[in-house]
């Protein structure tokens, strides 16, 4: 099989080309190569060309993509609609479009952002989806356009590890932070269901051999504050918890609005896969374990 992977650069991108490459022949592409390997081949572009986009499809003529490319910055989003827009919506749409008319199949990687962080409860994929910025309405344009093709899978996830560069996603600030004894801000009333990357990329794996189709949530199999995330992660890493403090998302002057709960419920993937998920404690877990094998990671 010939898989595609945009966004191949980033966190989840660099994790599934290093796992995938040992049964599949990958062709990644980013802005900036990141990860050589056996079966790995690189093609860098800007994803938001068509044209170009369009050339790489029809040379690598992939069976299934695997679309991981975002601006995840939120606030970045809220400045530049139109960058989001044509990364989202419409370098979506050109990918759908090629692997519909080639009996293609795609993987969508979306966001836990898409409601507006209201319910009481983790959200199910039947839930009323209301983005409350430029960034989660523009990723769910992309859903839409995912879930009106033959072969179109959405995941819509919250993700934690280490960067193949190291100190960008939200849990590695936060542990370099415990580290350093720097000031931590963390919300106590904002709350998140983070999955770790290899877990997330053996279930993609799984599913590349027994496809599924549509609209599924793929988290942890509960759900924390990003203040008890800081917490357990200080206990799990053995380091003090002293310079956190517990503050109110109401309290922040962002450009964009985010919601409180973000949340999902896994019952429907879980029932269609054989996969047992791992609870957020796990995740930590896991990225201490890779910690204690490689402490430069977060240099």
């Amino acid at each position: 099989m010939r898989i595609g992977v945009t966004g191949a650069s980033g966190m989840l991108g660099a994790r599934l080309i290093i796992h995938l490459s040992k049964l599949y022949e990958v062709f990644a592409t980013s802005r900036s190569k990141g990860l050589e390997g056996k079966n790995i081949e690189w093609d860098c572009f800007d994803l938001t060309n068509n044209v170009l986009l369009n050339k790489w499809l029809n040379k690598t003529k992939p069976d299934l993509v695997i679309h991981c490319a975002a601006i995840v910055n939120v606030d970045a989003c809220e400045d530049n609609v139109k960058m989001a827009t044509k990364l989202h919506v419409e370098a979506t749409k050109v990918i759908v479009n090629y692997l519909d008319s080639n009996d293609g199949k795609l993987i969508y990687i979306s966001t836990d952002s898409v409601f507006d962080g209201k319910k009481q409860r983790s959200y199910n994929e039947d839930d009323l989806v209301r983005p409350l910025n430029i960034y989660a309405e523009t990723k769910l344009m992309g859903e839409k356009t995912v879930l009106s093709m033959n072969n179109g899978l959405v995941l819509r996830i919250e993700i934690i590890g280490w960067t193949q560069e190291g100190g960008a996603s939200f849990s590695e600030w936060l542990l370099k932070s415990l580290v350093d004894n720097a000031p931590l801000n963390l919300f106590h009333d904002v709350h998140f269901s983070p999955l770790h990357i290899d877990n997330l990329s053996i279930i993609i794996g799984k599913i590349i051999i027994n496809p599924i189709f549509g609209l599924y949530h793929c988290a942890s199999s509960d759900s924390i504050s990003k203040y008890e995330f800081g917490i357990k992660m200080a206990e799990i890493f053995k380091l003090s918890s002293s310079n956190i403090n517990r503050v109110s998302v109401d309290d922040m002057e962002f450009k964009a609005d985010r919601p409180k709960n973000m949340a999902l419920d896994i019952g429907k993937i879980s029932s269609a896969l054989s996969y047992d998920f791992p609870n957020v404690e796990d995740a930590i877990k896991l990225m201490k374990r890779q910690y204690d094998k490689n402490s430069n990671l977060l240099n």
